[in-house]
């Protein structure tokens, strides 16, 4: 009788753990629903840029990349509420999904930008709404910002990495990939454009995520730029800009103890902001700038070609202070001035004393 009990006592466990596991706990069934795992890819903040007496010169302006993979989509979606929501039309949604799958460039299975440079405010306005369209989601990318307009040509700008850069990089950029184009933003490129992260999740047979991998253990966090603290003067700069204003050439202020740049102007110049990255017009006024004839672009106080009569006034007017024979004391006027002209030196009379 003991026995027959003990019997009978197992078996009702035994079907009460089978019931268990078939209809109550579901964990079994969402393992192996798990496929894959997904890599996505965390942009880094670029290193904020300040003169010399810690005013900012440039800053990161968050912006949205929207991301789709394209056997995640549903058919049945509601593409006018999307258009609507996302302010694109309908011939622009099918223009970003049609790609050249043979081309090897995309792939069905991986994301790719399906629209890029969204602004803070515009992703804001479906961003809750964004868990009614599989297979979309978003990536937090950094555009740079200037809130003065002085210094365009010093600070440069970023542009995206061509083909040829990624292939010289090895796979320190990816497409997609922004990078310092010209100034300090290409100069210091290996300091200020950080490190990229990587986060893991785990997806089922049909693409949906299921959570983080690992628990988000495996994942790498995005390490950000270092800041650039410049020898830039920011009211030097902008009084030397003003002063070049309807003029073309350049001035470039020197610390002659330290060799320090205060100040480099090129003239004219141009608004830093019209080349950022999420400037909708960015193409356009690249293109203005790029054809005009007086060259904005030009920064002519490194590449331009001058005259070298001013260096030699120089030289010679620091050769005669060394040897005493511009200054007789010191609080006086010079004594004389030299006076190049047609290879001939004149000495010309002492300006009257001041009272």
């Amino acid at each position: 009788m003991v026995i027959r009990g003990v019997f009978i006592a197992a078996a009702l466990a035994l079907i009460f753990k089978a019931m268990h596991l078939q209809l109550i706990d579901t964990s079994f069934k969402d393992k192996a629903d798990i496929a894959a795992i997904g890599r996505y890819i965390k942009y880094p903040a670029r290193g904020t840029i300040y003169d010399r007496k810690g005013n900012l010169l440039v800053y990161n302006n968050p912006m949205y990349d929207l991301m789709v993979t394209y056997n995640q989509l549903d058919p049945k979606m509601d593409t006018a509420r999307f258009c609507a929501l996302t302010g694109m039309t309908k011939a622009e949604f099918t223009a970003a999904l049609a790609k050249d799958w043979k081309s090897g460039r995309f792939s069905k299975s991986v994301p790719f930008a399906f629209k890029s440079k969204i602004s803070a405010d515009d992703f804001a306005r479906f961003e809750e709404s964004l868990y009614e369209f599989p297979g979309f989601f978003v990536q937090l990318r950094n555009a740079r910002g200037y809130p003065h307009k002085f210094g365009a040509h010093v600070l440069g700008y970023i542009r995206e990495v061509n083909k040829r850069e990624i292939e010289r990089s090895g796979d320190e950029y990816s497409p997609g990939d922004y990078i310092g184009a010209s100034g300090l933003e290409k100069e210091y490129e290996a300091y200020i454009k950080g490190e990229k992260g990587v986060q893991l999740i785990l997806k089922d047979n049909l693409g949906r995520q299921v959570g983080s991998f690992n628990d988000g253990n495996s994942d790498t966090p995005p390490v950000a730029g270092k800041d650039l603290i410049t020898t830039l003067d920011l009211d030097l700069q902008a009084y030397g800009e003003t002063l070049m204003v309807n003029k073309i050439g350049s001035i470039v202020a020197i610390e002659p103890q330290t060799g320090e740049i205060l100040a480099m102007v090129s003239a004219p110049y141009y608004d830093p902001n019209l080349l950022t990255i999420d400037n909708q017009n960015r193409s356009k006024s690249f293109t203005q700038l790029n054809s005009d004839l007086l060259k904005p672009m030009l920064d002519r106080s490194i590449l331009a070609q001058y005259p070298p009569v001013l260096f030699f006034k120089t030289v010679v007017a620091l050769v005669g202070m060394q040897e005493g024979t511009l200054f007789s004391r010191p609080g006086r006027f010079l004594r004389w001035r030299l006076c190049v002209q047609r290879t001939k030196t004149h000495r010309l009379p002492l300006p009257p004393r001041l009272p």
